[in-house]
């Protein structure tokens, strides 16, 4: 009878069900990122055939060969790589520190990559700006397109990521116990932006020769 179920019900044998719900929900989590991360990665390494392909062009220019070229001074380049670096590293360590439960270092973990994005996003406008005063506009050849399609998608990935940080930063203010989990999140996150604005760093200073080299390794050519 329905009357006598609540009866029979074994209430210490339901005692790990929030558990398994909670982990359950982790690893969804973790799942829809790592689908995230995939739909990026695909995003990209289409634009980079695309790249490899174009440069292979009569009308194709370098952007970092010669003086004249607009990434020839990469300073700000270099400088927003290691602004990206910080944030990745203070996100691993936020990360170790939840594991820990050693709150001190986990906000202070936090809190700076952040900063250090926030650094990074505004350092790459800047040379934008920087850019376009110097009359190297988006439509100035087709090498210097890429290298604003380039970063400009990977600047909103990383703001992105400053969203999910916002929501890090409020779990960890109210002292959410899902913190651990937006953390681990978030530094798997930032790793991957790290890794991938390597990659296109590297793609859009290298020679001329580099790409051929490329190309014609993978088959890519006419």
């Amino acid at each position: 009878m329905s009357f006598l179920t609540p009866l029979m019900e074994k209430p210490w044998e339901q005692v790990g069900a929030p558990q398994k719900q909670g982990l359950g929900r982790e690893q969804t989590r973790k799942a829809g990122l790592r689908l995230l991360l995939t739909v990026v990665s695909v995003l990209f390494f289409l634009f980079i055939v695309a790249f490899l392909i174009r440069s292979q062009y009569p009308d194709w220019q370098p952007l970092a060969e010669t003086s004249s070229n607009p990434l020839f001074n990469k300073s700000i380049l270099w400088l927003n790589s290691l602004y990206l670096l910080a944030a990745s590293i203070c996100l691993q360590v936020a990360r170790t520190n939840a594991r820990r439960q050693n709150r001190l270092f986990l906000r202070f973990g936090l809190v700076l990559a952040g900063l250090f994005s926030a650094a990074f996003v505004t350092g790459q406008l800047m040379f934008w700006q920087q850019l376009y005063q110097q009359g190297f506009v988006v439509n100035a050849n087709p090498a210097l397109s890429f290298f604003y399609i380039f970063t400009g998608l990977h600047a909103v990935h990383v703001g992105i990521g400053l969203l999910a940080w916002l929501g890090a930063l409020a779990a960890m203010l109210r002292n959410s116990p899902k913190l651990s989990q937006y953390v681990d999140l978030c530094a798997i996150y930032w790793h991957f932006l790290f890794g991938l604005w390597l990659v296109l760093f590297a793609l859009l200073v290298s020679k001329p020769e580099t790409y051929n080299a490329i190309v014609e390794f993978c088959g890519l050519g006419a």
